[in-house]
């Protein structure tokens, strides 16, 4: 049976783990913390089932054939002893990450593994070790590529998916802008997804998207200043909280570097400022706990 491994099952990972679980998969979830137990509350892709979960990279026997990375961005070099004891020749590695620099970011610390990008489309809030609570979306979008079908096959049947699509840099830079509009706009208000209704705002999140898609053209997407509104339209009256505005709140360090330093350092590469980008990073990195662990305020 294909081995597959989760490491960091955070909100977003513990959703994927618990539906593969749920449908027979040999699955683990790579943990600091164990649990026996998968429950995603969900009004369309509940889940409670048995959970196998390790905690020490040591007690791992072999390589696997997957294997998702789940855990943010910013802790990505933590996860680096699981990795070096899942990673093999065979290993698929998957970015389930915010941002475009996932493959770059993974790329050093797996070895002979392939590292596979991914666009992740899941809200969701952990609630406890292998407990979340789901709100929306649920799934993985890949590129046009032979492991991306492969992975496709596997989640065949769970409740959660993975779709392919030959237009991937369209489908990463309009995530990328998703989250740089969201995510901070949200976190430096503490205000949920609706403050876009604000016309004021809602300008700041056209020209955060007017960035990033300009930097995205630079990489080959084709989104382009007629996408802005119907995406933005999208987010009317949206009750929803982000992670960054969870992390915000709960104190702990936000993936502002993955989002805005993403489009900062791509922009930098081809000569397009950022100057909005470089702004949210400066607000939100001052926000950050400090290297003690208080918080700045």
């Amino acid at each position: 049976m294909t081995r597959i491994a989760v490491v960091g099952p955070g909100s977003v990972g513990t959703f994927f783990a618990a539906h593969l679980a749920a449908a027979g998969r040999d699955v683990v979830a790579c943990a600091r913390r164990p649990f026996d137990e998968y429950v995603v509350d969900s009004k369309t892709a509940p889940v409670t089932t048995p959970a196998r979960v390790l905690t020490d990279p040591i007690s791992l026997d072999a390589p696997v054939d997957w294997v998702l990375v789940a855990v943010k961005a910013h802790q990505t070099a933590g996860a680096a002893p699981w990795l070096r004891r899942l990673c093999g020749e065979g290993t698929t590695v998957v970015a389930v990450q915010n941002g475009v620099e996932g493959e770059a970011r993974l790329a050093p610390l797996v070895g002979s593994a392939r590292v596979l990008a991914a666009v992740v489309y899941c809200g969701a809030e952990l609630l406890s070790p292998g407990h979340i609570r789901h709100d929306s979306a649920g799934y993985l979008i890949l590129p046009d590529q032979d492991a991306s079908h492969r992975l496709a096959e596997i989640f065949v049947g769970t409740g959660a998916q993975v779709r392919i699509s030959a237009a991937f840099a369209d489908e990463a830079y309009r995530k990328l802008g998703i989250n740089t509009v969201l995510n901070g706009i949200t976190a430096l208000t503490d205000r949920n997804i609706s403050v876009l209704d604000q016309p004021d705002i809602r300008e700041i999140g056209r020209g955060l998207l007017q960035e990033c898609w300009a930097v995205g053209r630079a990489e080959g997407s084709t989104l382009t200043d007629d996408d802005i509104d119907p995406l933005l339209d999208a987010f009317a009256g949206n009750p929803g909280v982000t992670s960054m505005l969870q992390d915000r709140r709960a104190g702990r360090p936000t993936e502002h570097d993955a989002l805005y330093g993403a489009v900062i350092r791509i922009g930098r590469r081809h000569g397009i400022p950022t100057p909005l980008h470089e702004t949210f990073a400066a607000l939100l990195a001052a926000g950050d706990p400090v290297p003690d662990g208080t918080s700045p305020r």
